[in-house]
């Protein structure tokens, strides 16, 4: 038989209304740090367990958060939303997850779905920078976060990547490495993450007088299978690029194993930057050169700032952006002497140029425009 607040009260000699408000950690609450502390020891000692129905009939909560995620095989998201989880469990919150598949109409029948639930907000990962879901549950007061991506519209209620700086120090990484050749495997420009890379891409280009190419601009997918198709479009270029950023690091191991195919050296033939630091794809021969991305701590800042929202402890004017780091591994060297010699960067270092990098080396990016 379950310990009721009633019984809890008695033992710990105050009033069960005491005990609810620290065990709900009631803000408002008045009580000696002597008697909260003997109340969560005492809850703790016997095993207490709150009465949710209770809870949700007094408060008017459910106690439970809806999470939608893109693609549940990717393990970035799956990182991300173990960083969700754990923030609500803190909170005595739980989460339901729906998966889309990055399609439309799975999102809005996702988001019926949760709703139709009674869960007491939202967390979207599936945001498309123009999104009718998104406009109703703005149009309807529902209380909800984005994260990873946003909507042109509503930016403030999101927890994001510094994409933007994280994309120019990709290229300028492979710039300074005497790569003028540099091809982007794109995402989708549908979504925030796709078209602000690609604007990093470009503006990195410009700033180092390096003029565009649009045929070195493929859109390849978030998925490894997009960036192996991407690769082998862009070696079939009468002047194939010698270096790559890709849109993300699934994107990349695809497109490394396109250029094994073709019995191309990474870094000795070509370059290969990448996106969000996956466990899963830097331990790869040769270890991946990526922009590194606080995942778990982004899921948990867009479980904190919801939670924020839905017990009225604040509001957002503006979005949470979150700094990322370039690591660099073996999968970016200096360019291929064939590459200096046609932007006349011929002689010393040339030697040095053919030899993978040892070692990992950090450089920290500040906030993304």
């Amino acid at each position: 038989m379950s310990l009721t607040l009633k019984e809890l009260g008695r033992l710990a000699g105050v009033h069960p209304s005491t005990v609810a408000r620290v065990l709900n950690d009631d803000p408002h609450q008045r009580v000696s740090d002597e008697v909260r502390q003997r109340i969560l020891a005492l809850a703790a000692e016997r095993g207490y367990q709150p009465n949710r129905l209770a809870q949700s009939l007094r408060t008017k909560r459910s106690y439970v958060i809806g999470t939608l995620i893109p693609d549940i095989a990717n393990p970035f998201f799956a990182l991300m939303f173990r960083g969700i989880e754990d923030a609500l469990a803190e909170r005595d919150f739980s989460v339901i997850l729906a998966n889309t598949d990055d399609e439309y109409a799975r999102e809005e029948r996702g988001v019926a779905m949760l709703r139709g639930r009674q869960v007491d907000g939202l967390i979207l990962a599936t945001a498309r920078r123009h999104d009718r879901t998104v406009e109703r549950l703005v149009a309807e007061k529902v209380p909800f976060v984005l994260v990873n991506r946003h909507t042109e519209a509503t930016i403030a209620n999101a927890v994001v990547p510094a994409d933007y700086a994280g994309s120019m120090m990709a290229v300028t990484h492979l710039i300074e490495l005497g790569h003028r050749r540099i091809a982007h495997i794109a995402g989708s420009d549908e979504m925030s993450t796709g078209a602000t890379r690609q604007r990093g891409y470009r503006d990195a280009l410009d700033r180092h007088d390096i003029p565009f190419d649009p045929d070195l601009l493929v859109e390849g997918s978030y998925r490894e299978s997009g960036g192996y198709e991407a690769m082998r479009r862009l070696l079939e270029l009468a002047d194939p690029p010698t270096g790559i950023f890709a849109v993300n690091d699934l994107a990349a191991a695809g497109a490394i194993r396109a250029l094994r195919e073709a019995r191309l050296h990474v870094p000795r033939d070509v370059s290969l930057v990448g996106f969000n630091d996956l466990s899963v794809v830097a331990p790869t021969a040769p270890s991946l050169t990526t922009v590194q991305l606080p995942v778990h701590a982004m899921g948990r800042a867009a479980a904190d700032r919801l939670l924020a929202q839905v017990l009225g402890e604040a509001t957002f004017s503006e979005p949470m952006i979150l700094p990322v780091t370039l690591v660099v591994r073996e999968s970016s060297a200096r360019a291929p002497a064939r590459s200096r010699r046609a932007n006349g960067r011929t002689g010393q270092g040339d030697e040095a140029a053919e030899r993978p990098p040892t070692g990992a080396s950090l450089m920290k990016s500040p906030y993304g425009r």
